[in-house]
């Protein structure tokens, strides 16, 4: 290998050049508005931008589940209703089926009033023995006779074999039609059941997601409760302590023996005592003569203090006042200084902008001088 020789010249040029375009790199990062970036933390925004984009997807979620519950439930309200409505017709289909077969004309109680054919269906003057209208005075039945004993009993016979296949055919019609009318509901709660284990299974999920929350919150509740409840039985305590020391060492139950006591004299009784003696009676008027001596000495001393604080308050203001026109002297004579001051000072500074103004700055700067600005990045 050879070795190959580099000039100085060439590497430092290399140099510059390399530095004339990180700097020229530099300088459109910066002077470009649309790049530079002047405080603003775009980490920061993303992160709220997709903190908001989930919670409106939360949101959104929430309200199609509710959108789907509200149809469901309209659905299942919808279902219910022609439940009703197919009862109800089954009822009156029921109802008009027995009027038909057990209500009819030649059914009714009053029928012989109005039947057309009375007369046809009259009975005749005698039917058996057994006719409850032929008593002694209707000479139709005597006794030893009984004209219709076989016929009456083959119609029994046949009245009875009718009545049971009567009712056996009445039997197996109402099993059928209970069988067919429990098939149908069956279908029915069967569709309706499949309805509500899945308005079940959204309703679960959603007090899921809204039991979480009230948990968190009830916890909250709990805590502050247990605070303020645990401060204040602590008060309550404090204040039952307090009010059952102040009955055990109230006069009440302690019977302070000193209450009716005249003058350090004998203890009194209270259910026993009957008035005061004339020697308890001297005592309390010579009590109340001293204290109306107190009284007056007191009263003689307190005139004399208020004279000398009188006198003392005339005193101060007297002082008060002359120490206020002596300010007052003072600030009027520093206001006469400070405005002389600022006079001089307002001279000094209209000397000074004149040599500037005149003297210092007279050449104006050109074109050159505000080009050489944000040339370079450094």
């Amino acid at each position: 290998m050879y070795k190959v020789e580099i000039l100085q010249d060439d590497i430092q040029k290399a140099a510059i050049a390399r530095r004339q375009k990180l700097d020229e790199e530099r300088k459109q990062r910066i002077f470009n508005p649309k790049v530079r970036c002047l405080g603003i933390d775009l980490e920061a925004l993303s992160e709220q931008i997709d903190i908001k984009t989930e919670l409106k997807a939360i949101e959104q979620q929430r309200n199609d589940a509710m959108d789907r519950q509200a149809v469901l439930n309209a659905d299942i309200l919808t279902l219910m209703d022609q439940q009703v409505l197919q009862e109800r017709r089954d009822v009156l289909k029921q109802t008009n089926d027995f009027r038909k077969q057990h209500q009819q004309a030649h059914q009714r109680r009053d029928f012989d009033l109005y039947d057309p054919l009375a007369l046809k269906k009259d009975l005749p003057a005698r039917i058996g023995d057994n006719d409850p209208r032929t008593g002694p005075s209707s000479l139709q039945k005597f006794n030893g006779e009984d004209l219709g004993e076989k016929q009456r009993l083959e119609n029994q016979k046949e009245q009875r074999r009718v009545w049971t296949d009567l009712q056996m055919y009445e039997k197996e019609a109402q099993r059928q039609r209970e069988l067919n009318e429990k098939k149908e509901y069956e279908h029915l709660q069967k569709n309706i059941l499949d309805k509500m284990n899945a308005l079940h299974d959204a309703v679960v999920y959603a007090k899921r997601e809204q039991a979480k929350l009230d948990n968190d919150y009830n916890l909250q509740l709990a805590a502050e409760k247990k605070r303020r409840e645990q401060s204040q039985k602590q008060h309550e305590e404090e204040l039952n302590t307090r009010e059952i020391l102040n009955h055990v060492n109230g006069i009440f139950l302690t019977e302070t023996p000193d209450v009716f006591n005249i003058g350090g004299g004998h203890k009194v009784r209270v259910d026993l005592f009957k008035g005061m003696t004339p020697q308890q009676k001297q005592e309390i008027l010579r009590v109340q003569e001293q204290q109306r001596l107190y009284n007056q000495e007191k009263k003689t001393q307190k005139d004399q203090e208020e004279n000398l604080w009188a006198i003392h308050d005339i005193s101060n203001r007297r002082a008060i006042a002359l120490l206020d026109r002596a300010t007052q002297r003072a600030q009027k004579e520093k206001a006469i200084q400070l405005r002389k001051e600022n006079e001089l000072k307002a001279l000094q500074d209209k000397q000074r902008k004149e040599y500037i103004d005149k003297v210092l700055y007279t050449n104006p700067p050109k074109e050159e001088y505000f080009e050489q600005f944000n040339t370079t990045s450094r």
